[in-house]
């Protein structure tokens, strides 16, 4: 597992945010994607109320399973894994989320379901739960968002148990390339290398393998000439078509999520 150590991130305010002043929501990624995307200037200001702006850096710690689930983060740029950890120390990697995806909401009796850790230095804008829980009562737009968006990632975390109980492991692995393609085009829509941001131990807890597994896998990709790598975290797609029918487990876009 990766070092973390949680710290009190750094963090800016919105509260207060004079009507003159240009939204920081104009600037992120994230805009166009789930809960902001059908809210006008005035109730993002809104939103923005209830929250602030924060950062961590690659490896450290959101949030902890078991932890008081009192708030929840929209990724504006980065990604993180939300796991859990067994008893024994084995980690098992549910979903990978990016800049538009909501981490934190999901929870079990008021407390965190899973773990949320960074792949890569995050900024996300965190709201307080209850606090936004009242104002999402009287927004119908900000609770139907919310509604599409954990209705997305439950279908995701169903998807995610299909592909670790049902396809082989070069299957897993190819559909893993191409989920993290989707995931760069959703922030970036120029086709280039993809960074993986995981090393293969982490890539072998998402996708329930080995280590070797996830070498050998690779190898085949490479052979077959679906997959390059330029590094040992950074790879090209060579003919995506294929990559998506080796790695296929429906035929469903991917949308942001909540988890």
């Amino acid at each position: 597992m990766l070092p973390a150590t949680p710290r009190q991130p750094r963090g800016v305010a919105f509260v207060g945010l004079a009507s003159s002043t240009p939204l920081p929501c104009d600037r992120c990624p994230g805009r166009s994607l789930n809960l902001c995307k059908p809210l006008d200037e005035p109730r993002l200001r809104q939103l923005l109320a209830l929250g602030t702006t924060r950062h961590w850096k690659r490896h450290e710690i959101l949030f902890r399973a078991g932890d008081p689930a009192s708030t929840f983060f929209k990724i504006r740029k980065g990604l993180v894994a939300v796991s859990r950890t067994l008893d024994d120390g084995r980690r098992q990697i549910v979903a990978l989320r990016t800049a538009g995806d909501c981490v934190g909401y999901l929870d079990d009796a008021g407390r965190y379901a899973f773990e949320g850790q960074a792949l890569t230095d995050i900024e996300a804008c965190s709201f307080d739960r209850r606090r936004f829980d009242a104002v999402a009562a009287d927004n119908p737009d900000l609770a139907a968002a919310l509604s599409g968006a954990l209705s997305s990632a439950l279908s995701q975390l169903g998807e995610a148990m299909l592909v670790v109980g049902k396809l082989r492991s070069t299957e897993r692995v190819a559909h893993f390339f191409a989920e993290m393609a989707s995931l760069h085009r959703q922030v970036n829509p120029e086709r280039g290398p993809l960074l993986l941001h995981m090393n293969r131990s982490e890539i072998a807890d998402y996708l329930g393998l080995t280590v070797e597994t996830v070498s050998r896998s690779i190898g085949k990709l490479k052979k077959r000439s679906v997959i390059g790598l330029i590094e040992s975290d950074e790879v090209i797609v060579l003919d995506d078509a294929m990559l998506r029918e080796i790695g296929k487990v429906s035929g469903e876009p991917r949308s942001s999520a909540v988890g």
